[in-house]
């Protein structure tokens, strides 16, 4: 088992830890605000907020028992952490939870700059750099998955806020950050597969990083359409007849 841990400092790897645990804490928070504006009490939307944490921390539980076996340490085309962790919460996020009546009542009372702000927890990228300061990580994959997430975080409040303050052109910097944040992703999963495929990604398979790889794709992916999502109900509101349109 010892050598399915990360070869970084202890601190580090605590740091690390509550710094990831931190950071669902903080997704859950605009999802109590809606529960909240939709007319929940105040009890139901902590409980929403509080389960949502205690899926994430099971699920990362579960992903660590096997990384601690060894059972993601393989070279494999794809990783097997996607095929053992990323894909089925993909199919959960995607498949189950975003096609719930919950989910789609909260959609309707979250507010669009929340959605967006929330993506600062995404500095978090910057672990990917310390990485390669302890020579964990290769270069190019390091830099390419630390430079997309804070550009994508540092972005993030300014959008926001020209959305909540709805200044000219908040539509399109809207989507282009929403597309940018998704092409990150992407090409992090390309860069990810080619390089993993040749044995040099082995911090993102033993614990605790492989927290990254089994969490963050799933959930940015589905967060960034959950902003789609929200355009588009917002677009039904303002145009009424088109929504009832395309609803008969």
């Amino acid at each position: 088992m010892e050598n399915q841990v990360s070869a970084m400092p202890l601190a580090a790897i605590i740091i690390f830890m509550a710094s990831f645990l931190f950071s669902i804490a903080f997704i859950t928070r605009p999802v109590k605000r809606a529960a909240l504006d939709a007319g929940m009490p105040l009890r139901k939307a902590r409980n929403i907020q509080i389960g949502i944490f205690i899926f994430y921390f099971v699920y990362l539980t579960y992903v660590s028992v096997f990384a601690l076996k060894g059972t993601f340490n393989v070279d494999s085309v794809p990783p097997k952490v996607v095929v053992w962790a990323a894909l089925p919460l993909m199919v959960i996020l995607f498949g189950f939870i975003g096609n719930t009546p919950l989910f789609k009542k909260l959609l309707r009372s979250i507010t669009l700059e929340s959605l967006i702000a929330v993506h600062v927890f995404r500095v978090l990228g910057i672990f990917f750099i310390i990485l390669y300061g302890y020579h964990l990580l290769p270069k190019n994959f390091a830099f390419s998955a630390d430079l997309g997430d804070l550009i994508t975080a540092l972005l993030a409040l300014p959008v926001a806020r020209m959305v909540s303050k709805k200044k000219p052109g908040w539509k399109v910097a809207v989507y282009a950050w929403n597309i940018f944040g998704i092409l990150d992703i992407v090409n992090l999963l390309t860069i990810a597969v080619i390089i993993g495929a040749n044995g040099n990604l082995r911090e993102m398979a033993v614990f605790p990083f492989v927290w990254f790889p089994a969490f963050a794709p799933a959930t940015i992916l589905f967060l960034h359409m959950t902003v789609f999502r929200k355009l588009q109900l917002l677009k039904t509101v303002e145009n009424p007849k088109e929504y009832s349109y395309a609803n008969n």
